[in-house]
């Protein structure tokens, strides 16, 4: 499943070279410190960060000036990590675990990027929506049957800044940090709402 989305979104960014307003494909990824919330009618639980990776293709459609529009599509992983406690009946502790917990999404991102050009070094910001696709997940404890009813695909938003260096590889290295959140709740059995996933996201890429 996850092998054959990822063949179609390349094979789509791929056909798109033909446009003539199709100017520069790239690669990029690095680290995810994402988490959740986790929704219960009766109580709240705090969880902890969790780390993974993302990895992208890109390709800018629209490159004016000071404004790119660019599409996104790659792997992400997020999830959360949640530490346990065991007590006796005194409340003393005798045992500490961790259970982690990741989540695979396809993510499908158009993006706007306002830039500051410059000879060497253009800063830049960015946002847009995310469409995230479920594509697996690896748990630990009994997170399993509540991962496998999550909701997808999820709407979600990204935005970030950062910075394109050129002059020093005949390609533009890009530099960034963004943050990711998601616009719908992934689910909801009126006892559990699992209301959404957020997460940190620093990359490096280039632009060839």
């Amino acid at each position: 499943m996850k092998i054959s989305i990822g063949i179609f979104l390349l094979s789509v960014l791929l056909t798109c070279q033909s446009s003539a307003q199709l100017k520069n494909f790239g690669i990029k990824g690095g680290l995810n410190l994402s988490n959740a919330e986790l929704d219960y009618t009766s109580i709240y639980i705090k969880l902890d960060n969790k780390t993974g990776f993302n990895a992208y293709l890109t390709y800018d459609f629209l490159n004016f000036k000071n404004l790119t529009i660019s599409g996104e599509a790659g792997y992400s992983q997020k999830g959360f990590n949640l530490d346990v406690i065991y007590t006796n009946e005194f409340g003393e502790i005798f045992d500490e675990t961790t259970d982690y917990n990741r989540i695979d999404y396809i993510d499908i991102n158009a993006i706007a990027q306002f830039i500051l050009r410059n000879k060497s070094v253009s800063p830049y910001f960015s946002f847009g929506p995310v469409l995230s696709i479920y594509a697996g997940n690896n748990s630990d404890a009994g997170f399993d049957l509540l991962f496998q009813m999550i909701k997808s695909p999820v709407l979600g938003f990204i935005g970030g800044v950062g910075i394109e260096i050129d002059n020093v590889i005949p390609q533009t290295i890009l530099a960034e940090v963004r943050y990711n959140f998601d616009l719908t709740n992934s689910f909801n059995n009126g006892f559990l709402n699992y209301q959404r996933n957020y997460l940190w996201q620093f990359n490096l890429g280039i632009k060839f």
